[in-house]
């Protein structure tokens, strides 16, 4: 992904930048209105210019600062229910949530047009043309609040919903999955470089992002090929290698243009990095099968999810994009890592559990039955699951069962 889109995607999943843009637009509109008073027709503001707006205003004012404020209380308690029942990882999808942000934006933006608005009207700040703009303004203002509050009535109700929380880290999980798959070695090919210069990590952290068209470009110019050793996903401390470039040294100016295509950070993230959505999912089913939550339920919903989305990678795999970064070479995706990301803590965990264990055995068994790159990683994990089974503190009669599915 180029690494401005990538800053901007980070940049916009802030709730305060979508806030701050829909106070801005408040603020605007509140002001704005003086400047059209002399294109008012004069019947109209003789109509709508009178005191009715004040009134409408400051009911707006007085009740979206307590609509503002539930919301913020109702995010804030989505947020705490969802990192205690499913993952901490998955908590910040709810303050991303697009649906989420409009609605406390629109409170916050139409809550500080009001205010200044009011305070406006009180400076005799506008005409009667600039009271009637204000009065239409103020109409699909409350219009557009009706809407919003409706839309995150309906989102409260399954906000912090475990289900929707996996559905969310699914779609999240797919979308780079579909990506790695259109473009398995990141618009490249795969190889290796034996001998070459060593881009360095920075700083310690994560591999948020890497920019395969810059790294192209950057490669283009000095006439050569450069190799990807930190994959997005990969946690590396300062000195250790990211790239290797093949030519013999590069300058320290040569060295930060290299270094500028890898985005390094603190956490791991879903765009770039198809295994971290599998991660927390493997998380999810972890939690609930707990001796402290119980819930074999959202484990088995885990592992049906797990299942759509590794079939719907090794689809889209048979189909990948061109080359278009020809200098580029990494390595693809291990189909045994992506199995074990997503159901090995369902066959660690619920080994004791009949009916995570038999779907789990029969999500395996399907797998495995077809020729693909799952069929081995899946048998070898049905033999480790089983052996968990026979050792664990299951009855003779649900060991049987949990056999009954052959893999």
């Amino acid at each position: 992904m180029n690494r401005w889109l990538f800053y901007w995607r980070k940049l916009t999943r802030q709730l305060w930048v979508r806030a701050t843009a829909y106070a801005g637009f408040g603020v605007g509109a509140a002001l704005i209105a003086a400047w059209g008073s002399p294109f008012v027709p004069s019947e109209m503001a003789e109509r709508l210019g009178n005191e009715s707006v004040e009134e409408i205003l400051t009911i707006l004012a007085s009740s979206l600062l307590a609509v503002a404020t539930f919301s913020v209380g109702a995010m804030v308690t989505a947020y705490t229910s969802v990192s205690s029942s499913a993952t901490p990882r998955v908590a910040a999808l709810v303050t991303a949530d697009d649906r989420t942000q409009k609605a406390l934006s629109t409170f916050v933006g139409a809550f500080l047009y009001a205010i200044v608005a009011v305070t406006a009207i009180n400076a005799q700040y506008y005409g009667a043309g600039g009271r009637a703009i204000l009065f239409l303004t103020s109409l699909a203002v409350v219009g557009l609040v009706a809407f919003r509050l409706l839309a995150w009535i309906n989102t409260l109700a399954q906000l912090a919903r475990v289900g929707h929380m996996i559905e969310r880290v699914e779609a999240e999980a797919r979308q780079a999955l579909c990506r790695r798959a259109a473009r398995p070695f990141l618009g490249g090919v795969e190889g290796r470089i034996e001998s070459g210069a060593t881009i360095a990590a920075s700083r310690t952290g994560y591999v948020q992002n890497v920019d395969p068209e810059r790294l192209q470009a950057l490669a283009a110019d000095a006439d050569c090929r450069v190799e990807i050793l930190a994959m997005p996903g990969t946690l590396v401390r300062r000195g250790e290698p990211l790239a290797r470039v093949g030519v013999k040294a590069l300058t320290d100016e040569a060295l930060e243009d290299w270094q500028g295509a890898f985005a390094v950070g603190h956490s791991r993230s879903f765009d770039q990095d198809p295994r971290y959505g599998l991660i927390v999912l493997g998380e999810i089913a972890a939690r609930a099968l707990s001796p402290g939550i119980n819930d074999p339920g959202t484990a088995i919903q885990v592992v049906a999810a797990g299942l759509r989305l590794l079939d719907e990678w090794e689809q889209a795999r048979t189909d990948p994009d061109p080359v278009s970064c020809d200098r580029i070479l990494a390595p693809a995706l291990d189909p045994a890592d992506l199995l074990e990301d997503v159901l090995a803590t369902t066959a660690r965990y619920g080994a004791g559990d009949v009916g995570a264990s038999v779907r789990l055995r029969k999500v395996l068994a399907s797998l495995a039955a077809n020729p693909g790159p799952f069929r081995e990683p899946a048998r070898r994990m049905a033999r480790d699951q089983l052996e968990r089974v026979r050792s664990g503190p299951s009855t003779r009669a649900d060991r049987s069962q949990i056999e009954a599915v052959k893999v």
